[in-house]
C-alpha cells in the first residue's frame, strides 16, 4: 500500500510577519504590565502600612484619653467607623484584667477576653494575613491601664490587584490583536503586490518567456529587487540569443561541410577533379567557422555554475 501524501498548508509571509509582530507586542506589554502591576502593589502596600500606623496612633491617643476618663462610647464609635471602612479587620481595647472596653464587634464589648485572645492582644500569636499594631496604653508616669490591638485587612488590596491584572490582561489581548491585524494589513499592502509581480515573472520565465519584465513600483528594497530581477532576465535573454545565433551558425557550417563533402566525393568518383581544390577550401573555411562557434559556446557554458 502506498503512503498517503499529507498536504502541507502554506503560510503566507504576511501571516508570519504579523504573528511575529503580535508576539513581540505580547512580550513587551506583558513585561511592562506586570512590572507596573508589581510597582502599584508595592505602593499600595506601603500606603496601607502607613494608614495602619496612622489609625493605630489615633486609636492609642483616643484610648488613653477614654480609659482615663472611663468613657468608652467615643472609642466604640471610632471602631464602628473603622469596621465600615473595610481596611480594619479587627480592633480591640482591653484592660489589664482582660475586660474588653471597645471592639469592632459590639457583641464582645463589656465581656472578658478569653485567655488565648488576651495573650494575642498583649504578646501576639500566630501571624495574621495583614499588618498588626499592638501596644500597651500607659499614663505619663508609665502605669499601664490597657492594651490596644488593631489588625488590618489587606483584602481590598488583593481585590484591586486582581482587577488590575484582569484589566492588564484584557488590554494586552486587545493590543496584541490590534497590532497583529495592523501588521497584517501593512504587510499585505507592502509585500503582496511585489511578491505577486515576482511570482508572475517567474511563471513567464519558466515557460521560456525571457522578455517579461517585473514592474518597479517603489524606490525601496523591493524596487531594487525588481530591478535586479529584470537585469538578470536581460542577461539571460542576451545569453540565450547568443546561443541561438551560434547554433544557427553551427547548423549552416555543418550543412556546408556535409554538402561539399558529398560533392567532393561524387566528383572524385566520376573522375572530375577540377572542383576538388575549391571544395576543400570551402570545407576548410566552414570547419574553421564551426570551430569558432564551438569555442564561443564553450566560453558561454563556463559562465554558468553547475556545481
Amino acid at each position: 500500500m502506498g503512503r498517503k501524501k499529507t498536504a502541507v498548508r502554506q503560510i503566507s509571509v504576511a501571516t508570519k510577519i504579523s504573528a511575529g509582530f503580535g508576539l513581540l507586542i505580547f512580550f513587551l506589554l506583558a513585561a511592562v504590565g506586570f512590572s507596573t502591576c508589581g510597582r502599584v502593589e508595592k505602593l499600595m502596600a506601603r500606603q496601607f502600612q502607613e494608614k495602619g500606623e496612622a489609625v493605630a496612633l489615633t486609636v492609642a491617643t483616643l484610648a488613653r484619653e477614654r480609659l482615663q476618663a472611663g468613657d468608652y462610647g467615643l472609642l466604640n464609635e471610632l471602631f464602628a467607623g473603622l469596621q465600615k471602612n473595610g481596611d480594619v479587620k479587627e480592633a480591640a481595647v482591653v484592660t489589664p484584667g482582660g475586660k474588653v472596653v471597645a471592639h469592632t464587634d459590639p457583641a464582645m464589648v463589656g465581656g472578658f477576653a478569653p485567655d488565648e485572645y488576651f495573650q494575642k492582644i498583649v504578646r501576639g500569636g500566630k501571624s495574621p494575613a495583614g499588618p498588626v499594631f499592638r501596644a500597651p496604653i500607659s499614663s505619663s508616669e508609665g502605669a499601664i491601664f490597657g492594651y490596644f490591638y488593631i489588625e488590618m485587612d489587606p483584602q481590598g488590596i488583593r481585590l484591586y490587584t486582581k482587577e488590575l491584572l484582569v484589566y492588564l490582561g484584557l488590554t494586552l489581548l486587545a493590543a496584541v490583536y490590534a497590532g497583529t491585524m495592523l501588521a497584517r494589513v501593512i504587510t499585505a499592502r507592502v509585500l503582496k503586490q511585489p511578491i505577486n509581480d515576482l511570482l508572475e515573472a517567474t511563471r513567464h520565465i519558466s515557460t521560456g518567456n525571457f522578455t517579461y519584465r517585473v514592474p518597479v513600483r517603489k524606490e525601496d528594497e523591493l524596487g531594487s529587487l525588481a530591478r535586479a530581477f529584470n537585469t538578470m532576465t536581460a542577461h539571460l535573454t542576451s545569453l540565450f540569443r547568443t546561443v541561438s545565433t551560434s547554433t544557427e551558425e553551427m547548423a549552416k557550417s555543418s550543412q556546408i561541410i556535409l554538402s561539399r563533402t558529398e560533392s567532393y566525393l561524387s566528383s572524385a568518383g566520376s573522375g572530375e577533379g577540377g572542383t576538388g581544390a575549391a571544395g576543400l577550401a570551402e570545407i576548410k573555411s566552414a570547419a574553421r567557422r564551426l570551430a569558432r562557434v564551438v569555442d564561443r559556446l564553450n566560453n558561454l557554458s563556463r559562465q554558468f555554475k553547475t556545481g
